[in-house]
């Protein structure tokens, strides 16, 4: 029988030859990939290291479901935050969240915007929209396919607005602490100033996992430590990573493609 005190990590072969991963965490949820491979190339991040290669279509978006089934594993809750930005793969991921069985939560770097509006009406356990700056200028350096920070903020406080408070409550801020680029008290107070026009939103706190040939790395215990002090004290909801999250192949931009093949431009419209 599996040991559900550690994640599971496994690969899922595509008919075409490709294989993305997918993560099962103790907690009981299954971590699905939505494409193969990824667009953004975000710099701290694996999976896109060589581009994007296809969508995932619905079938194999719930076949890693299957896979994880057949190795005896029972999720009990989904999250689209594997290889992948899901709102690229909009269509796909919209007949998910409101056909799936089990309740969906998804991870977005936050484009294209209409897509983001979009997805935050759509039923889903939890939207969390990855930022890791409180800066333009390093969320461009980490990011630099995604969403600017201004464009992005006015658009999440529109949304938002519109929503009622139990859907706003769903909502929640990713944040790769990184040592040395995103963990000073400008880094913060700038995040701080965006989550003031969010006050529901829950704040977490990534640590980042061993990447090979990755320059980047989260502080140590006490650094972290600190940054959660420091946050929590001026923001109501800010969570730590839980030991899963810890865990290898638990942190954000661990997933790989294992097979290369070549990769998709990003479209204009996807930035």
């Amino acid at each position: 029988m599996p040991d559900y005190s550690d994640n599971i990590h496994f690969a899922v072969p595509l008919n075409d030859g490709l294989r993305v991963e997918a993560v099962y965490y103790g907690s009981g949820t299954l971590c699905l990939s939505t494409q193969a491979g990824c667009a953004l190339g975000c710099r701290f991040c694996a999976s896109g290291r060589g581009g994007l290669r296809r969508n995932l279509t619905l079938g194999e978006m719930r076949g890693q479901l299957e896979a994880a089934r057949d190795r005896g594993l029972k999720p009990r809750r989904l999250t689209l935050s594997g290889i992948g930005e899901p709102l690229h793969n909009f269509a796909m991921v919209a007949e998910l969240l409101q056909h799936s069985p089990l309740p969906v939560s998804l991870t977005t770097m936050g484009g294209p915007l209409e897509h983001l509006a979009a997805a935050l009406a759509l039923p889903h356990n939890g939207l969390m929209l990855s930022l890791h700056a409180g800066s333009e200028e390093v969320r461009r350096r980490l990011l630099p396919r995604a969403p600017g920070l201004g464009p992005l903020a006015e658009w999440v406080t529109r949304c938002l607005t519109a929503l009622p408070r139990r859907a706003r409550r769903r909502f929640g801020v990713n944040y790769l602490l990184l040592e040395g680029v995103n963990d000073s008290r400008r880094e913060f107070d700038g995040l701080l100033r965006l989550l003031a026009s969010w006050p529901e939103a829950t704040l977490h706190l990534l640590a980042c996992n061993p990447v090979p040939g990755s320059p980047f790395a989260s502080p140590a215990a006490e650094g972290f430590a600190a940054a959660f002090r420091y946050l929590a004290e001026r923001h109501p909801h800010v969570r730590r990573p839980n030991r899963w999250r810890r865990q290898v192949q638990g942190g954000c931009g661990t997933l790989v493609m294992k097979t290369p093949g070549p990769s998709v431009s990003l479209d204009r419209g996807d930035r």
